[in-house]
């Protein structure tokens, strides 16, 4: 470890796209063993690396990390934690624990670290992975007691450099790796949504469950519930906006300033098949957003707002995705067009690990094609997180009842994009109410390739569409099931499954693989 290069370890944590923070990331650490097995009577051995150089390694390389270092017993830590769990937002243990378990088990999202080397009877993986001291009647020892609260990885360290060097770096890599899920569970921790609401009754996420038995309806807490467990499970605050004050910030907006973003996001289009004024009306929506985004200090926005003035009429038809698209996910910030507080908190979280923007969309199954349809209007052009932009085609709206008269008021817009064939994608959501991470992968393809019939493609249904090759789509098709998973989920460019399942473990939450 001594000499290992920060290089890899440095783009691994800067990789972590972050939210302005309001302090750093603290984290609570604690050496609980000497770091290396007998050594005789001289010591350590000469190449050991010491608590003070570990930590050295980890302030340098985790940049907004502040680990705050306890000298001192395993329970008297624990004390310390219990009587300060909001001054930590993880706990980083290095070495074995010895007989007090209770330090891995406080609720806070938790890495225990083997040194290599060192003994492993203070390592109870089994404990650490379920939080079970005692197996029914089967356990050699009495006594005991089951934990809650198990939010831990593992993870394992070189300190008598006895590895390759590489292997050494691998191990300080997946170190670093997870102290990174900590500073994005924090970050989540200050995600404010900006929630813009059609009416003061709207049931939130209403248009995902709708479609269950007609026999079924929410129950009368279904709001309060949903924003209680958004709020316990992330830390997160969504802040609840009528829809008049959407349309007086509407009315508010700077005509010459939407004009000129229009004329950016048409010079920058490969086609324009919307009109201009229709494109103009998106642009002044997508700066009314953002207007009540700053003046409630929100970082993510989800809104269900279909109208500029609530009128009712055709003419004053808006729906937002355009604007979500070009000009928010191009700036890092999330937001969704329908109001799903929990896929977009699934979008802030995936751009908090990898810096890329997710689709959200409807999913249909074509198992006689082996592939998964999600289909919405709207998708980003940036699905990298970087500068590169896919190209785009700026449509009329496909549920807009003028979509065919596109110089029509009401005609709307939409965007149609394709993403790179051949890229992995994760196809997930979390789920607040059920305490759970669904997710499955696939592979982009070329949906004219499968679809070759009459109808051009791109007319059929929404105007964005990914087509997504799977294992075996019967499989998850025969999951599908909209009262209790909903009829929509996101997709993000990448295999997030590893990284989505260890955060999983951090965040307390089930992670179910669709696929395996």
């Amino acid at each position: 470890m001594k000499k290992i290069t920060f290089i890899l370890a440095l783009v691994i944590f800067s990789s972590l796209v972050l939210f302005a923070q309001n302090r750093n990331t603290r984290i609570f650490t604690i050496f609980s063993s000497g770091g290396c097995g007998c050594t005789g009577s001289g010591g350590a051995p000469e190449l050991f690396t010491t608590h003070e150089e570990v930590l050295d390694e980890l302030h340098q390389t985790c940049n907004g990390v502040d680990f705050i270092e306890f000298e001192g017993s395993i329970t008297d830590a624990y004390n310390e934690v219990k009587s300060n769990k909001d001054s930590y937002d993880g706990v980083l243990i290095i070495g074995r624990i010895d007989h007090d378990y209770r330090l891995a088990f406080t609720g806070l999202p938790t890495i225990v670290v083997y040194n290599l080397w060192e003994f492993q009877s203070g390592h109870h993986y089994h404990i650490f992975a379920t939080g079970k001291v005692k197996d029914d009647e089967k356990n050699i020892l009495m006594g005991g007691t089951n934990y809650e609260d198990v939010k831990i990885l593992t993870a394992q360290l070189d300190r008598r450099n006895l590895c390759a060097p590489s292997v050494s770096e691998d191990m300080f890599l997946d170190l670093v790796y997870k102290i990174k899920l900590i500073q994005v569970i924090k970050e989540l921790k200050e995600t404010r949504i900006l929630m813009v609401k059609r009416s003061k009754d709207e049931i939130i996420a209403s248009v995902n469950y709708k479609f269950g038995d007609f026999n079924q309806s929410y129950p009368q807490d279904h709001n309060e519930r949903y924003i209680n467990t958004i709020k316990e499970l992330f830390g997160a605050e969504i802040v609840q906006v009528e829809a008049e004050e959407f349309y007086e910030a509407f009315s508010k907006t700077n005509i010459r300033k939407a004009e000129e973003i229009a004329e950016q996001w048409i010079k920058g289009a490969r086609q324009v098949d919307a009109s201009r004024s229709e494109i103009i009306k998106s642009v002044r929506g997508y700066l009314a957003l953002d207007a009540l985004r700053e003046k409630y200090n929100c970082n993510a926005v989800s809104t269900q707002i279909r109208t500029v003035t609530g009128s009712g009429k055709i003419e004053d038809r808006f729906n937002p995705g355009l604007g979500l698209e070009l000009g928010f996910k191009t700036r890092g910030i999330q937001a969704v067009c329908q109001n799903y507080p929990h896929i977009l908190i699934s979008q802030v979280m995936a751009y908090l690990l990898t810096g890329r923007p997710s689709m959200l969309g409807d999913q249909m199954y074509d198992i006689d094609n082996s592939v998964e349809i999600v289909l919405h209007c709207g998708i980003p052009v940036n699905p990298y997180g970087d500068e590169r932009r896919i190209p785009y085609t700026i449509r009329t709206h496909a549920e807009s009842p003028v979509r065919d008269m596109p110089e029509e008021p009401g005609s709307s817009t939409g965007i149609t994009a394709e993403w790179p064939v051949g890229e992995p994608v994760t196809l997930w959501e979390i789920h607040n109410l059920l305490n759970q991470i669904r997710l499955h992968t696939g592979e982009v393809v070329d949906g004219r390739t499968i679809y070759t019939g009459g109808e051009d493609l791109d007319n059929v249904m929404c105007t964005a569409k990914l087509i997504v090759k799977l294992d075996d789509a019967k499989k998850i098709r025969e999951q599908h099931f909209p009262s209790l998973y909903g009829i929509h989920h996101c997709a993000t460019l990448g295999d997030l499954r590893q990284q989505i399942k260890d955060i999983g473990v951090l965040l307390g939450l089930d992670v179910i693989e669709r696929d395996r």
